[in-house]
């Protein structure tokens, strides 16, 4: 089935600053564990308006996200119809970037949970919250001699989840949720606002 949609885009994980993983695919500790947190500005999906669905996946990989075996605790924040139009493409059932590959690392799913979703979008300054089960405080860089925000980017022509995304750190990311924890506090994060639809696919495999 067809889709599409903007959203802005907010991402946690225990890497340091920069997150090797898009450089060289491996993370700074020989581990994974993050959050995406998506807020739905523009989209749809057969006829359903996707706008203003809300929706977080927390995932922990024993290795590189590529190495796969992650598991994976999804919120939904949405209406009945919008859930239906989403679970298709968060199950990448509906082909397409960049669900398609990150679902495709995951051997284990909690949820969906349909939980209200918090988000409090100030870019590298964003809150995302659901409930006492998860918690991202995100911060801006400061400039060490002025104090002023000091703005880094990741810029990634090739990406398959965004393309120029703004660095920042966390005081707060943690998750505590049937059973799958973890709190990595002051470690890599990034903003960006992206585009993904159903007509962004896998390259195929030549061999």
């Amino acid at each position: 089935m067809a889709w599409h949609m903007n959203a802005k885009y907010f991402e946690s994980c225990n890497c340091e600053l920069g997150c090797p993983c898009n450089m060289s695919g491996f993370p700074s500790h020989g581990n994974c564990e993050g959050v995406v947190g998506v807020q739905v500005t523009s989209g749809e999906r057969d006829g359903v308006d996707l706008s203003g669905a809300k929706f977080v996946g927390a995932v922990k990989w024993p290795g590189a996200i590529h190495e796969g075996n992650g598991e994976m605790v999804l919120f939904v924040d949405a209406p009945n119809a919008q859930r239906d139009a989403l679970m298709p493409i968060l199950t990448a059932e509906d082909p397409g970037l960049p669900w398609e590959i990150l679902v495709a690392t995951v051997s284990t799913i909690h949820g969906p949970f349909f939980e209200t979703v918090d988000i409090d979008d100030k870019k590298t300054d964003s809150v995302v919250k659901v409930g006492d089960k998860l918690e991202v405080r995100f911060e801006s860089f400061k400039d060490p001699v002025s104090g002023e925000p000091h703005e880094a980017h990741m810029v990634l022509p090739n990406g398959f989840i965004f393309q120029d995304g703004l660095i920042g750190t966390t005081s707060v990311n943690r998750l505590n949720a049937d059973g799958v924890t973890f709190d990595h506090a002051g470690k890599n994060a990034y903003y960006s606002e992206v585009q993904w639809s159903s007509e962004n696919r896998m390259a195929p495999v030549v061999g």
